[in-house]
């Protein structure tokens, strides 16, 4: 089961963040808004930003047009969902890096 990210219950009752659900599994991230899964892919989000108060974060997502503003999630927990995005992110890279090489090597053989 992927990682998963939400309001605490204390935060969704005092920000009125309302019901929603983060989840990274590879190169996907799927929000959840009101029971509604937005799948999209983790190179696609164009700024997350991470943003910390005294109590509880908020996430907000950019994708296109698309802009999601999430609340009411605990502070370690934020951390813990930028710190795993971020993996994610360099670990496509560095797979997307890894192929054009082979790419590269491999024309480089045949020639």
């Amino acid at each position: 089961m992927p990682p998963t990210w939400q309001p605490s219950a204390w935060g969704k009752a005092l920000t009125s963040s309302g019901d929603w659900k983060l989840a990274l599994h590879g190169n996907t991230l799927t929000v959840t808004l009101g029971g509604i899964p937005i799948v999209t892919a983790v190179e696609d989000i164009e700024i997350l930003t991470v943003t910390r108060g005294l109590l509880w974060s908020r996430i907000e997502l950019h994708v296109g047009e698309w802009v999601s503003r999430l609340y009411g999630i605990r502070l370690k927990d934020a951390a813990g969902f930028e710190q795993a995005f971020a993996a994610s992110l360099q670990a496509l890279q560095l797979r997307k890096h890894t192929a054009e090489s082979d790419a590269a090597a491999h024309r480089v053989s045949l020639g």
